[in-house]
């Protein structure tokens, strides 16, 4: 039972994705959570492709079920190596059917994820949601959490205290600066154009990936008929594309893709960012756990993001859910999601690095692991589990 003077089990801090399903998971543990989340501004076109590990965990929750009609299923992955280069591997296909899965994971427009969370939020009395941004988060003289509220109008700002608090404020995290965690960061050449089309030929439920020298160009399907596009370039070229007309972009993509969709039209404002890497020097200590971006952050390969942080999420709802004394569940929780983080944090970054190097034997290394992922069957259901999965890459 929440208290009426602002004491909570755990306090979050962030009103992305993320900090919304970190609510959610922690109130469905028996927490007593306030979520500090502002109002978003504007619509998110984006979609994100919840892997079936993140499927599963959403289920346990009560929320897939809210979810899952608006969503499209992935059956099937293609890698297809479309740079020019001496060394080039193979077209490579995964098909969900071969680990036993109607689907690698489904796409949802981020929309429809939000609108979820936030009616759940909503109607969940273990919940209570702030509106307004944290000012300052800090220690209080008892070693729980305080953490004061922005004021709003003539209204004085308000004080939240928690027993442990959770950073999902994104890659400039407040909460990890509080605590001083401090964190690597890294920027890489290019930047990654993004938008929402329509396509003449059906997508056979297949995600696409084109690796080029600048990086990759992945098309996600949102339906049989309608996708997403990442498309990274250095960013003098990603700024050229994105200014240009909707017409000479949607040729410019279909014949990028060689018409394998056949005509396409874009229905989404496109959008253009720099690509970068963060990874956290800790991802909790003491009563402070952070998850995904304020956690790590890495190119847009292979759907890890989002689902990386629910696996952070759904961690330090089990150890707080089971968990008397919060003193040193932070450390509790580094410890079980160290592996698991910096692993693919590394495996994306060697991937998108091999992409832009010109040196022979990277581009040896690359193409050799692809033909071995196409044609060793074992290997390839091991990188098919694992890639879906939350199981820790060792």
């Amino acid at each position: 039972m929440i208290s009426q003077k602002n004491q909570y089990d755990v306090c979050v801090v962030g009103g992305g994705l993320t900090g919304l399903a970190a609510a959610v998971f922690l109130a469905d543990a028996g927490l007593a959570v306030a979520l500090i989340a502002p109002p978003r501004n504007g619509s998110d076109h984006r979609t994100t492709a919840l892997l079936a590990h993140s499927v599963e965990a959403l289920s346990k929750i009560g929320i897939w079920s809210h979810i899952e009609k608006d969503s499209f299923p992935l059956k099937s992955m293609r890698i297809v190596d479309a740079t020019n280069r001496l060394l080039r591997s193979p077209q490579t296909d995964f098909h969900s059917t071969e680990i036993g899965l109607e689907a690698f994971g489904y796409n949802v427009r981020n929309v429809v994820l939000y609108k979820t969370f936030e009616q759940h939020i909503l109607n969940d009395s273990n919940i209570d949601h702030f509106a307004c941004p944290a000012k300052s988060v800090r220690l209080d003289d008892t070693g729980g959490i305080e953490v004061k509220l922005v004021a709003e109008g003539r209204k004085k700002s308000k004080t939240v205290h928690a027993r442990f608090i959770v950073g999902a404020d994104g890659r400039s995290s407040m909460v990890r600066d509080s605590w001083n965690i401090g964190e690597r960061k890294w920027s890489y050449p290019q930047s990654a154009v993004v938008f929402n089309f329509e396509h003449e030929f059906s997508s056979n439920y297949t995600s696409t990936e084109f690796h080029t020298e600048t990086g990759p160009f992945t098309i996600v399907p949102n339906t049989n008929h309608m996708a997403g596009l990442v498309w990274v370039e250095t960013p003098e070229r990603a700024q050229e594309i994105a200014s240009l007309s909707k017409r000479d972009l949607a040729l410019l993509a279909e014949n990028k893709m060689q018409s394998f969709l056949g005509k396409l039209k874009i229905v989404s404002p496109v959008q253009c960012f720099p690509l970068s890497g963060m990874i956290a020097g800790r991802f909790g200590d003491k009563n402070c756990a952070l998850v995904g971006e304020a956690a790590h952050v890495f190119p847009p390969i292979g759907a890890q993001g989002f689902n990386l942080g629910i696996r952070d999420i759904e961690c330090v709802a089990d150890i707080l859910g089971c968990q008397k004394d919060f003193a040193s569940a932070g450390e509790i929780y580094h410890r079980q999601r160290v592996s698991d983080v910096t692993a693919r944090t590394t495996g994306v970054d060697l991937l998108n690095r091999t992409l832009l190097s010109n040196f022979l034997p990277m581009q040896l290394l690359r193409s050799s692991g692809l033909y071995a992922l196409g044609h060793v069957p074992a290997l390839r259901r091991y990188a098919m589990r694992v890639g879906i999965s939350g199981v820790a890459v060792q």
